[in-house]
């Protein structure tokens, strides 16, 4: 199940990567920094405005539909939401209180953002928690192409980076559309009881998942506080990059392993649930290592295919210790952090996700001021590692993870020959076009691909094999 079902979630968020990847290399081309800058800081307040109302239920209902399959948590989630939704709409206007100077439209098409992108997302969490990911790679699907699709009509109008905004709300409205439409099974009733049950759970939660919004967001923030919206153009980017990739992949993994933890822990198996874990790492790294070699080893290439020409050197300059600090943040955030979610220790999370928020900011204003964009880059990086390690520490007093280094090494060697193979590669070939890219990457793949078969690594030779042999025997009829 594991397997079939990963392939299928592979699917469903590499697809809208690949889609996404197209975006970037569009709207790099037909905006400018400071255009693309407005989507960069719209798309920030968003998130924070989601993390403040909305973490919460997605939190909660992915862990407690995950656990309860019989339950139906849909209609008392969608009451939560709703709610949820009338007091962002009321509490918004306050800011105007406070700062006279905010842009209507922009927090009016950030609001938007934010209620229609967490309505989809909700929705996805019953779709992952019931074990559907044919539906779940359906409106991901849909969502990402509706989105470039209703980008590139706003940049046609001459909506500029308001365009992009209103496009990526639009495009999670397709997707929630979708999910209404093709879902056909009876919803169950509101129940204070259930209601309860999310709120006791997901409510602590809202601080950690404010933390996180705030420290994912706040760095573009500070950047175009600090160094214009420019910069906050160009640093906008070169974060999307590993996100389009890595975390996309990364999420892939967790679609598909998380609620199989979960479950395994709700029958009260600690055997099976360990084995889960071990499991899930092991793909998590197997699938985001050769991603995270090509992306910080190919980076003149990468940025010099894929970004405008106003981007290309900035890109490229910070593009290496964002890869390293995005491959920190998702071993911690897809892995470690399931500690606190499988012991049901909310406020753990949410002390560890402040933390990560307090030493960003300081960093942040520390490095940007002193060393502009690079700067910047090395305190995402810093502030990673430091979060990292302090989720680890405090696993040991939730649910502790393991991490198998017999496994690991095998995806570590594969990815040294990956890397090897890029340097050669890049010594061999000039220049920054579409054929140097395809030669590099096609390198650096073959080489981790040749690796981690001899290796069996995520028992990928042992897979293949039986694969040929079932493939072989269906073939002559046996």
């Amino acid at each position: 199940m594991l397997n079939r079902h990963f392939s299928i979630y592979l699917l469903a968020y590499i697809l809208p990567a690949a889609v996404g990847f197209f975006a970037v290399t569009a709207y790099t081309r037909l905006l400018t920094p400071a255009e693309y800058g407005v989507y960069v800081v719209g798309i920030s307040v968003a998130g924070i405005l989601g993390a403040i109302f909305f973490a919460w239920i997605k939190l909660s209902v992915s862990r407690y539909q995950a656990m309860s399959a019989e339950v139906d948590f849909r209609g008392t989630a969608m009451v939560a939401f709703a709610l949820t939704a009338a007091v962002l709409c009321a509490a918004t206007p306050l800011v105007f209180l406070f700062r006279s100077d905010v842009s209507v439209e922009l927090l009016l098409a950030s609001m938007f953002v934010a209620i229609m992108s967490n309505a989809v997302d909700v929705g996805q969490e019953f779709e992952r928690a019931k074990l559907r990911p044919y539906r779940f790679a359906a409106i991901s699907i849909v969502r990402s192409v509706s989105s470039v699709g209703f980008g590139l009509l706003g940049i046609w109008l001459g909506w500029g980076g308001m365009g992009l905004l209103a496009a990526f709300g639009m495009g999670s409205l397709a997707g929630i559309i979708l999910n209404l439409v093709g879902d056909r099974t009876k919803i169950a009733h509101f129940q204070r009881s259930q209601f309860m049950q999310l709120a006791r759970y997901g409510l602590p939660l809202t601080l950690a998942g404010l933390s996180v919004a705030l420290y994912s967001t706040c760095d573009r923030l500070i950047v175009a506080g600090l160094l214009g919206k420019d910069a906050a153009g160009i640093f906008g980017v070169a974060a999307d990059l590993p996100r389009q990739f890595m975390v996309m992949i990364a999420s892939s993994v967790a679609a598909a392993t998380v609620p199989l933890v979960f479950r395994s822990l709700s029958e009260k198996s600690a055997d099976a649930t360990r084995e889960r874990l071990t499991e899930s790492f092991e793909l998590l790294l197997v699938v985001v290592a050769p991603v995270a070699v090509w992306l910080a080893l190919a980076t003149d290439q990468v940025a010099g295919t894929l970004v405008g020409v106003d981007f290309r050197a900035g890109v490229s300059a910070l593009l290496p210790t964002l890869v390293l600090a995005r491959f920190f943040g998702i071993a911690n955030q897809f892995y470690v952090q399931i500690s606190f979610q499988l012991a049901e220790r909310p406020f753990m999370l949410a002390a560890q996700s402040f933390l990560t928020l307090v030493v960003s900011v300081a960093l942040m204003f520390a490095l940007v001021a002193g060393y502009g964009l690079y700067g910047a880059a090395l305190a995402t990086l810093a502030t990673e590692a430091i979060g990292f390690v302090v989720a680890v520490v405090l696993m040991h007093r939730a649910h502790p993870v393991p991490f198998d280094v017999n496994r690991l090494a095998g995806v570590a060697a594969s990815a040294a020959a990956m890397a090897g193979a890029i340097l050669v590669a890049r010594s061999e070939v000039s220049g920054t076009g579409p054929v140097s890219l395809i030669i590099v990457s096609v390198a650096g793949g073959l080489a981790y691909t040749g690796v981690a078969w001899l290796l069996n690594v995520a028992n990928v030779r042992t897979l293949s094999l039986r694969f040929v042999r079932t493939f072989n025997r269906k073939a002559l009829g046996v």
